[in-house]
C-alpha cells in the first residue's frame, strides 16, 4: 500500500517525540500496549521513516498514564489520537468493531433520549450524560432533586457529548456535532454545565468554549447531604482516565468518598497514577485482552478492598473483577449500595430507565 502522507500535527509531534524521547520506558513498564508495541520514539520513527504504524493507536487506551510517568513530559495522548485520526482519514482502518459504540452514541443524541429544561432565570444545566442516568436510575433522580435544592434556577440537559466518535478520530463529525450543542446551549442561555460524567467533563473542558463546566462532585462539597448512617469497610478510590491530572478535583472527590464512612486507603496507584479501567479508548472493541489487563491490574491493586469510582463506565468495567461501586451511589444509598440491593438495570433495561429518568425530570421541572 502507498503511503499516505502524514498530517501536518502528526508530523509535528511525532518529529517532538522522536527527538525528545529518551526512551527510559517509565511508560512502557506500565501500559500492555506500549509493551507490545515498543517505546514512544519507535512508533515516532516508524511514522516518519516509513508513513507506517498509524493504526496501532487503536490498541492504546487513550488514558493518559504513560504522560504521568513521562519525565520529558511529552504530550503522548495527543500522538496517540493524532495517530488514530489520521489512520481514520487514510482509510487505514475499518468503523465496523465500533458499529455498537457509535449506535449507542447516535441513539444518546436523538430526539428519542435528548431533553432540555432551563427556567426563566437560570443559565446552569444539570448534564449527566448518557450511562449514568440508566445504569443509576435512583441516583440520577436523586442527585437531581439534591442540586435542585443548591442551584438557584437549575436546568436539565439530556444529550451525547460525542466522546466516542472523538476518540476514534472521527474529528469532523465531532466538532460538527458537539459544535451544535454547544452552540444550542449557547443560545438558550446556558452558562454552565454540570457533569456528572467524567467524560462529558472533559469534552466541555476542551471544546466547550464559552460555557463553564464544573462537575456534581464540586458541587456535593459545596452543598453535602444531610447526615445519613455511614458505610463500613476499607476502600480505595479509582480515579477515571479524564480526572487524571486535576488535582484539585481528586481532592474533592477524596473528601466525599471519606465522608461515606469507609475507610478509604491511600495506594501507589491514587489519583493521576490510577490505571485505565480497561474501558478506555475502546479498545475493548479491537483487542479485548488489552482491555482485560487494565481491569484486572485494579483488582489486584484493590487487594479485596472496595473500589470506588465516580465513572458509570469505570463500575461495569471492573465489577466482574472487584467489588466496584459509584461514589454517588455510596452517598445517596449507602446501605443499598454496599449490600447489591441498589437496582443496577442492564442490557435493554438501562434504555428504559433512560427514557425513565427523562419523563421523571421533565415532571420535577414542568
Amino acid at each position: 500500500m502507498k503511503s499516505t502522507p502524514l498530517p501536518p500535527p502528526l508530523t509535528a509531534l511525532a518529529e517532538r517525540i522522536s527527538s525528545e524521547c529518551t526512551e527510559c520506558r517509565a511508560c512502557q513498564t506500565r501500559c500492555a500496549f506500549l509493551r507490545e508495541h515498543g517505546t514512544p520514539k519507535l512508533m515516532a520513527d516508524l511514522l516518519l521513516g516509513k508513513g507506517q504504524g498509524r493504526a496501532l493507536a487503536f490498541e492504546c487506551s487513550l488514558c493518559g498514564l504513560c504522560e504521568t510517568f513521562c519525565p520529558m513530559h511529552l504530550p503522548l495522548s495527543d500522538f496517540f489520537l493524532s495517530m488514530r485520526r489520521a489512520a481514520l482519514d487514510a482509510g487505514r482502518v475499518s468503523l465496523s468493531p465500533y458499529r455498537a459504540l457509535l449506535n449507542y452514541e447516535a441513539l444518546g443524541a436523538s430526539r428519542l433520549f435528548r431533553a432540555f429544561r432551563l427556567p426563566p432565570g437560570g443559565d446552569t444545566v444539570f448534564f449527566p450524560g448518557c450511562t449514568f442516568p440508566g445504569t443509576s436510575p435512583a441516583t440520577a433522580i436523586a442527585l437531581f432533586l439534591h442540586l435542585q435544592k443548591c442551584v438557584p434556577g437549575l436546568g436539565l440537559a439530556l444529550d451525547c457529548c460525542f466522546k466516542p466518535s472523538h476518540d476514534l478520530g472521527r474529528q469532523d463529525f465531532f466538532e460538527q456535532h458537539f459544535g451544535e450543542l454547544r452552540t444550542r446551549f449557547l443560545a438558550r442561555g446556558v452558562r454552565t454545565v454540570l457533569a456528572a460524567c467524567p467524560n462529558c467533563f472533559k469534552m466541555f473542558s476542551q471544546y466547550g468554549d464559552g460555557l463553564a463546566v464544573k462537575t456534581v462532585y464540586e458541587a456535593m462539597a459545596e452543598y453535602p447531604l444531610p447526615a445519613r448512617p455511614h458505610a463500613r469497610g476499607p476502600a480505595i478510590v479509582h480515579t477515571p482516565c479524564p480526572f487524571r491530572g486535576q488535582t484539585s478535583l481528586q481532592e474533592i472527590i477524596l473528601g466525599c468518598a471519606q465522608g461515606s464512612g469507609l475507610d478509604v486507603e491511600k495506594t501507589r496507584h491514587d489519583g493521576s497514577q490510577s490505571p485505565c479501567c480497561g474501558e478506555g479508548g475502546a479498545v475493548g472493541d479491537l483487542k479485548p485482552e488489552n482491555s482485560s489487563t487494565w481491569a484486572m491490574g485494579t483488582a489486584e491493586h484493590a487487594q479485596g478492598r472496595i473500589v470506588i469510582t465516580t465513572c458509570a463506565g469505570c463500575v461495569k468495567a471492573l465489577s466482574p473483577h472487584a467489588r466496584a461501586v459509584h461514589l454517588l451511589d455510596l452517598l445517596f444509598f449507602p446501605a443499598e449500595t454496599l449490600s447489591n440491593a441498589l437496582p443496577r438495570p442492564r442490557g435493554t433495561a438501562v434504555y428504559l430507565h433512560r427514557l425513565l429518568f427523562k419523563w421523571r425530570a421533565r415532571r420535577i421541572l414542568d
